[in-house]
């Protein structure tokens, strides 16, 4: 850095335009002496002359905004905001402006104030266009902000650019990326909702130390402490998409699609003070700490949600904007809960996919049998029926070591889950209907494998032709092997 600010050439500072800081320049009328001076002269130091024209010239741009890290705080004095916030730590600017800008206050602050400015500069991209053009003025191509923050909110619009955007590259702005910052807003809004309504009905709130924590209260505990340590390390290295990607997926699919959701039979069973209570507690206190951790992307929801949980969940804080970043709890981080919660969520997933392979109806109740030789997963599925229930449901399991009849399977991990189909769908029409399936899909399968063994087809045809019948190829063969798997399993 030193090496670059010692060998700068000499630049032309004067500017041709109506607006800047006018050169401190005069001439006298008499003599043409140039003087030089903070104030206008009163006198010619060579003819005693009064008479003085000043340069009608400005210094460029750059000049005064290079002095902007110490004259915004009372320079030349030395004032409690001069000597507190210079320097600071960082600066965020374009790469465009590295030497009109950046360079030049640093050339300026260590001139006056003998340091460098700030320590670290984050060099962001430029907003570019659906076809990789500038936005600018003179193109059009630039939507007025104000228009899209009626449209879909300030919060939207930023957590939108944010998410799209890795570190220093160029933002590539279109309508649909405004999509998942909207629908992420209405997310964390709905779930906030649900939380105060059920809150505000449930009298009482627990101290931590009074909470009856089960495996699903554990995991999400473990789960915020981890993001919180993710997310201060992507803020740190200026890692904003990822950091925006990494809450929208625990605060979308952790918290609201599985914590919510196990949470609402304790929530609604008023029998259970002491469930209810605590399901109350934490649904409150991953909120807040949350919307603690999404605050510096989105500002406005956050606040606003934040707000609303203090009147439930007393903080000491009087704003979320000045209040504290969560510090990571290294103690209530635990693998052991993670693979536990995970196998669970894998058993539910893999059971929903089964159901759905039959068109089960939602509401109809199934009987899973297990085959496993490992204890703990017995005893993990019978301690966490109710999540099976609850969220697949699932009215019973047997535990067995043999496969049953007329059953289609599912694998996670070294378990085996077999779904019977006797009595749920009429299995010689199901065998009739797959059976159809499967000479449709194999006449296609067939249709397509000649063209692909085409010699013709594949020098003439384009190559995105030949490319697409390739990904047709992977998709049919993937379909009709499912669709025999299945068939085996109703033999």
């Amino acid at each position: 850095l030193t090496n670059w600010m010692s060998n700068i050439q000499d630049w032309c500072v004067s500017r041709q335009i109506w607006w800047g800081h006018r050169i401190p320049a005069y001439y006298c009328e008499e003599c043409g002496e140039l003087i030089v001076s903070a104030d206008a002269p009163t006198h010619c130091p060579k003819c005693a002359s009064r008479k003085f024209r000043q340069d009608e010239d400005v210094l460029d741009t750059w000049f005064s905004s290079w002095l902007w890290p110490f004259s915004t705080m009372g320079w030349p004095e030395e004032t409690e905001d001069l000597n507190y916030f210079l320097p600071t730590s960082l600066l965020v600017t374009g790469h465009e402006i590295i030497y009109l800008w950046v360079a030049r206050m640093i050339m300026a602050t260590l001139e006056f104030r003998d340091t460098i400015p700030f320590d670290t500069v984050y060099l962001h991209g430029i907003v570019r266009d659906e076809i990789g053009r500038k936005m600018s003025k003179s193109l059009g191509n630039s939507p007025d902000p104000i228009d899209i923050i009626e449209k879909v909110g300030a919060d939207a619009l930023r957590f939108g650019i944010i998410f799209n955007t890795p570190k220093g590259a160029d933002s590539y702005y279109s309508d649909a990326l405004l999509e998942n910052g909207r629908n992420f807003a209405n997310k964390i809004w709905n779930a906030y909702r649900y939380i105060m309504m059920n809150a505000e009905q449930i009298e009482g709130l627990p101290t931590r130390n009074e909470l009856r924590l089960e495996l699903a209260d554990k995991w999400i505990y473990s789960r915020l402490n981890e993001v919180a340590k993710e997310v201060a390390d992507y803020y740190e290295n200026l890692r904003f998409n990822d950091a925006a990607s990494t809450l929208m997926k625990f605060i979308w699919d952790e918290f609201c699609s599985w914590y919510l959701e196990l949470t609402k039979e304790r929530i609604y069973n008023q029998e259970d003070c002491e469930g209810q209570l605590t399901a109350k507690y934490i649904l409150l206190d991953v909120m807040q700490s949350s919307m603690r951790l999404l605050h510096p992307i989105m500002p406005f929801i956050t606040e606003e949600v934040w707000q609303g949980i203090k009147t439930q969940f007393p903080m000491e804080e009087e704003a979320l904007i000045i209040a504290l970043y969560p510090i990571a709890d290294e103690s209530m981080i635990s693998s052991k809960i993670s693979n536990e919660m995970s196998f669970i969520q894998e058993t539910i997933t893999a059971i929903r996919n089964l159901r759905k392979q039959i068109n089960l109806n939602p509401g109809v109740e199934v009987e899973i049998t297990v085959v496993t030789e490992d204890v703990g997963v017995d005893n993990l599925y019978k301690e966490y029926l109710g999540y099976l229930s609850k969220l697949a449901k699932v009215s019973n399991l047997i535990f067995t070591s043999d496969k049953p009849e007329g059953a289609i399977a599912a694998v996670v991990g070294s378990t085996t889950l077999y779904l019977s189909l006797e009595g749920l769908i009429d299995m010689e029409a199901e065998r009739e209907k797959l059976n159809k399936q499967i000479e449709k899909l194999q006449k296609e399968f067939d249709g397509i494998q000649r063209k692909l063994a085409n010699a013709d087809f594949i020098s003439r045809a384009k190559p995105e032709v030949v490319e697409k019948e390739n990904e047709k190829y992977k998709e049919v063969k993937e379909k009709l092997d499912k669709t025999r798997e299945l068939l085996d399993g109703l033999k």
